[in-house]
């Protein structure tokens, strides 16, 4: 996918398919600690917002014709990050982590619509920060919620 409206449709149908996974779970499972690997829902979520919050500010700057990324800043190691995003974030309930995500989902799309047409294309800097925080991404943890609900993981 290279232009905008081709990558805003990949980025719905993509929190779509993550939705679907989402909905199956209730609070209770939602806060289980250990449901994916170390963490409950509700943290895999922060830690999605997290990084949607760093990125929608990175498209934001892009927009404001700056680098998306702040100097002396590094995303290349997302485990530098990952612990940070959900500590910052605290005790939410996975209905709060939920409700904090889908809104953090709903500012990084927003901030990639107002991106100019011409900066979306192949390997395109505003394509490679989708395809991480999004396109990537969502399908991940999709995965990883699929295998929460295996027979053997309860």
């Amino acid at each position: 996918m290279t232009d905008r409206d081709t990558t805003l449709a990949a980025m719905a149908e993509a929190k779509e398919t993550l939705d679907e996974r989402l909905s199956k779970i209730d609070d209770a499972h939602g806060e289980w600690e250990g449901a994916i690997g170390e963490w409950s829902v509700a943290q895999l979520l922060q830690h999605l917002h997290g990084w949607l919050t760093e990125m929608t500010a990175g498209v934001e700057r892009m927009n404001a014709g700056q680098r998306p990324t702040p100097e002396g800043v590094d995303y290349s190691d997302p485990d530098d990050w990952n612990p940070g995003f959900v500590a910052e974030r605290g005790e939410q309930s996975y209905e709060e982590a939920r409700a904090a995500f889908d809104s953090a989902h709903e500012e990084f799309a927003a901030a990639v619509g107002e991106v100019d047409s011409v900066r979306f294309g192949e390997g395109k800097t505003i394509n490679r920060m989708v395809d991480g925080v999004v396109l990537e991404h969502y399908p991940e943890h999709a995965e990883d919620i699929d295998r929460f609900f295996e027979p053997a993981n309860h």
